[in-house]
């Protein structure tokens, strides 16, 4: 049987590098956007990330994006 895939939205996780603990380790904090359309391309995404990231104060560690898909069997 085949399994059939329905994207069902994105969201991107964007980290921050907020600081240093007392071991000199980076301190992370990172902040979620929802309902990123799931046709959008990874560049766009990675664009907008940018322009987001600009407006903060801290550096960005990473972005992630989340991809969310119902699955069926056919």
């Amino acid at each position: 049987m085949a399994v059939i895939s329905t994207p069902q939205g994105s969201r991107i996780s964007i980290s921050y590098i907020t600081g240093k603990d007392e071991r000199g380790v980076d301190v992370i904090r990172s902040r979620t956007y929802n309902n990123i359309k799931s046709s959008a391309l990874d560049q766009d995404v990675m664009d907008v990330a940018a322009v987001l990231s600009g407006l903060q104060t801290y550096p960005v560690k990473s972005v992630t994006r989340i991809n969310q898909v119902d699955l069926a069997q056919e």
